[in-house]
């Protein structure tokens, strides 16, 4: 599988035509724009860089939205004549006009309901004060106090009775509410005193009328009032938000679509009364392109190689069959090859979903997870759809070998005696090192493959040390294939295969070309002997050491790679396991429960086991397979439009 085809395209127009130019280019939905030139080259050209007009008029839209209670949403601008920031500036103050008095009175009514509120929560701490507050506070002589203190230091106060004496109200489980009196000559320091007690005042209000029972029931009244006025004014306000509703959405979808235009000229060249756009625009899609470009009459457009600039890369699109394509998500998750690089999503697809069905092999089960991935596709994220969809495919495969639906393992049995197929269905728990040295067996060859790919891929990037002397190049393929072979045949079939012919020739020298992998193919490539590519002088100590540890590496992930795809076995296991488990629990309930405890099983089972036998296939893909072949650093192509799903800036 490859990936798509660019072409490197050069837009040259009069200024004027500009943001006409940048909105066709919008339209195309295929315009990968580029800096006009790089930082630090000595183009004539100047970046456009002013500051965005429509910035401020977004911003006032969003207020505006935010009080009238409207969610913006993208819709259809036709019919709305708005086109300059002074139009947008114009026609929010003439919105802001009809709500602002109403709004302004809402804010100054809801601080009072909101003071109003706090202080009945402060004075029915204090129930039981019968004393009216202006009085108390009124005193010419005493200071008083009000506030809470820690429960704990409560007993402290005994020390200093002297000095004040404290009234307690309410007692709660970590704070006393109350007040402390004391005469103004020692307020200084008995308010010390309290604060190193942690006591924490409360300060009444002015308005706080009466004692705290008058307080209250006034202070209730007067919230009442407000939520009263606060809902008229709420009405007042919708009648507004109803009234402009569609003008705001219309007025906004083209705001952020002018924004977002503007925004672009950022990256456009100007010389003099000229305008100058460079970009990318899949093969594919040039024709439909440049006929769009046709209709602007001082536009002219260069195509050119995707690899004509040295300066800008081209993005990278993968290009996959149908059926492959969702499990591209997977290969963006490590990285998009680079542009003309291998992509390697129908390798991912093929040993992603046989994986899978491997692990989590049930019919009934996987039969659902078909059907959600179906759902899932159609409601939410389409790749994450397809990917279940075909996984779940999978699962029902792997279940009619196992004989396996919803747990119960012998019930695809008389089929296949009717068939006459002896050998299936496959047993699991009897058939258990079959399947760990499956698991194994598939390791081997998804390795294999791997190395066969990073083969592919040096010779055609012409890297011979990764093609042929590195640990997953032809010497790695090698060396790791007749490890195998011999160990294979040795425990396995009780055949002598390791030979001194066979060890010579197909373990020690594929050895020696991995170790000297650097030095051999600078000889091939350069025609020249040296141990270090980057021309720095290394000592041939230096070099043992170096490459002894690293071979030690190379060594041991060879062997840990393998081993890994044990989990592929262990997860077959595990997953009959868990069913057991759920079997054995129905039949041990009574006969009316056992319909919900299947049910429950098989739900907790697909959940829980699907999640995380998901999460370990991605792990082998990345760890054990990727890693053998495959180089990111791909660069994503984002063709220009306007986005209406972020905040105002």
């Amino acid at each position: 599988m490859a990936t798509e085809k660019m072409a490197l395209v050069n837009i040259a127009g009069i200024i004027d035509e500009l943001d006409d130019t940048l909105e066709k280019c919008c339209e195309s939905g295929c315009f990968h724009i580029e800096p006009a030139f790089s930082e630090g080259s000595k183009s004539k050209l100047r970046m456009l860089g002013d500051k965005n007009p429509y910035a401020q008029p977004l911003k006032n839209l969003f207020q505006i939205s935010t009080v009238l209670g409207i969610k913006l949403v993208k819709t259809d601008f036709d019919g709305i004549g708005l086109s300059k920031p002074a139009d947008f500036i114009n026609f929010t103050e003439e919105i802001e006009k009809d709500f602002s008095d109403a709004n302004n009175q809402k804010q100054k009514v809801s601080k009072e309901l909101s003071e109003f509120e706090e202080a009945v929560i402060q004075i029915r701490h204090l129930k039981g004060l019968h004393s009216d507050f202006n009085r108390i506070f009124s005193c010419k002589h005493v200071a008083v106090r009000v506030g809470k203190l820690p429960v704990d230091n409560l007993q402290k106060l005994d020390y200093y009775n002297e000095i004040f004496f404290f009234v307690p109200f309410e007692t709660g489980d970590n704070f006393c509410w109350g007040m402390y009196f004391c005469p103004k000559t020692d307020k200084e320091m008995v308010d010390a005193v309290f604060r190193s007690m942690y006591f924490e005042r409360i300060r009444i209000p002015d308005f706080v009328k009466g004692n705290t029972d008058e307080a209250i029931e006034n202070l209730e009244n007067q919230i009442k009032d407000c939520r009263e006025k606060i809902k008229v004014l709420d009405d007042e306000i919708k009648a507004v938000s109803e009234k402009y509703s569609q003008k705001i959405q219309q007025a906004y979808t083209k705001l952020k679509y002018r924004y977002d235009i503007y925004e672009l000229h950022r990256k456009v060249g100007a010389f003099k009364d000229k305008f100058y756009i460079k970009g990318f625009v899949p093969e594919k899609d040039y024709d439909r392109f440049d006929n769009l470009m046709k209709e602007m009459k001082t536009v002219s457009v260069v195509k050119l190689p995707a690899d004509a600039d040295a300066g800008c890369t081209p993005p990278t699109i993968l290009k996959s069959n149908p059926i492959f394509k969702p499990f591209g998500m997977l290969v963006e998750m490590y990285g998009l090859p680079e542009y003309n690089g291998f992509n390697p999503t129908a390798f991912v697809a093929v040993t992603y979903t046989l994986m899978f069905g491997i692990m989590f092999g049930d019919l009934g089960q996987g039969f659902l997870v078909f059907l959600l991935g179906l759902f899932v596709g159609k409601k939410w994220n389409k790749q994450m759809g397809g990917i279940m969809s075909r996984v779940g495919i999978s699962s029902m495969i792997f279940g009619t070998l196992y004989g396996s639906v919803f747990g119960y393992e012998d019930l695809l049995d008389p089929v296949f005696e009717k068939i006459g197929i002896s050998f299936l269905p496959l047993k699991i728990f009897k058939q258990t090192n079959f399947i760990l040295l499956t698991a194994v067996a598939i390791g081997i060859v998804l390795i294999m493959l791997s190395m066969i790919l990073n083969i592919y891929i040096g010779f055609k990037k012409r890297d011979y040390e990764k093609a042929v002397f590195g640990c997953n190049g032809i010497a790695g393929f090698i060396f790791y294939g007749s490890v195998v072979a011999g160990v294979v045949g040795t425990m396995l079939f009780n055949v002598k295969v390791m030979s001194p012919p066979f060890v010579i020739f197909l373990i020690v020298i594929p050895l020696i070309c991995i170790f000297c992998r650097v030095p051999f193919s600078i000889a091939v490539k350069y025609r020249k002997w040296q141990l270090s590519e980057d021309g720095e002088k290394m000592t041939i100590g230096n070099f043992i050491v170096e490459n002894f540890f690293e071979m030690f590496e190379f060594l041991l992930s060879y062997v840990s790679n393998t081993m890994s795809f044990l989990r592929v076995g262990g997860f077959v296991l595990s997953h009959a396991g868990m069913m057991l488990v759920v079997m054995t629990l129905m039949k041990g309930c009574a006969a009316a429960a056992q319909p919900l405890v299947l049910v429950l099983g098989n739900a907790f089972v697909m959940a829980m086991e699907g999640m995380i036998v998901a999460i370990q296939i991605i792990r082998l893909e990345f760890y054990e397979v990727f890693s053998r072949f495959y180089e990111g650093g791909g660069k994503e192509f984002e063709p220009v439009k306007a986005e209406f799903s972020v905040d105002a800036e």
